[in-house]
């Protein structure tokens, strides 16, 4: 259930702790880790492991995301799921028809081995995603971080970038920002790290990225789940 960013501040200064703020895109990663070269296997892992840290007492962890991130998991993650899907089936068609080019010159009968979509790997990754999802605290955006948005998209500031506007990555950015600026006025002092796999936006060469910014907050973005576990225990 979404809760307020000022009840959002009050609970995080109240049981401070590591601060992981997620987007949408590392949540469906998870999902996408099995075709995606790029993203670490082991995502899943650190996923469910994050998570667990989260949920201790005393808690060793906050996850914290925006209620626009879930409405975009909402929106996106079945279709996610059903591209797993659909690479798994061409997977298992390649395997077969790869053996059946070798048993034709060969003559011997090679076993197929194992059929990736006998695993439900897409169910269970989604399930997982999702399950990291509900261990947040999910903050409803307010007039302050939408202005702080528009104004973001006005001058092409990263997220945003010239006939790029982004506005919805601009806005769940902006209340990160602004958690991060209202934490550390109030003496917080743990890690505060923004997770993005959208480089192409939040990176450096998006006129130099988002890092500059969140330097003055002493704030940190990272792209992977492995990058996400060293920043947050002081390692990266």
């Amino acid at each position: 259930m979404p809760v307020s960013y000022s009840d959002a501040c009050e609970a995080i200064l109240d049981e401070p702790a590591p601060l992981l703020y997620l987007d949408t895109c590392v949540l469906l990663d998870i999902v996408r880790a099995p075709i995606r070269e790029s993203i670490d296997s082991t995502s899943a892992r650190i996923a469910c492991e994050l998570k667990a840290r989260s949920e201790t007492t005393p808690r060793q962890l906050w996850l914290v995301t925006s209620e626009t991130v879930q409405l975009e998991w909402a929106e996106n993650s079945s279709d996610v799921v059903a591209e797993v899907r659909r690479e798994i089936l061409r997977l298992e068609a390649r395997r077969k028809h790869f053996l059946a080019a070798a048993t034709a010159i060969s003559n011997v009968a090679y076993e197929h081995g194992q059929r990736e979509g006998s695993l439900g790997l897409p169910e269970q990754l989604e399930a997982a995603a999702s399950s990291l999802l509900n261990a947040c605290l999910v903050i409803q955006p307010n007039d302050t971080h939408m202005v702080g948005a528009m104004n973001r998209v006005k001058r092409n500031l990263a997220p945003a970038r010239r006939g790029k506007s982004e506005p919805k990555d601009c806005e769940i950015y902006e209340l990160f920002l602004c958690l991060c600026r209202h934490l550390r006025s109030n003496g917080f002092v743990g890690p505060c790290v923004f997770s993005s796999s959208n480089t192409n936006e939040y990176g450096a060469t998006n006129s130099g990225g988002v890092q500059p910014e969140l330097d003055g907050v002493n704030g940190k973005f990272v792209s992977n789940y492995p990058w996400m576990r060293a920043a947050i225990d002081g390692r990266a």
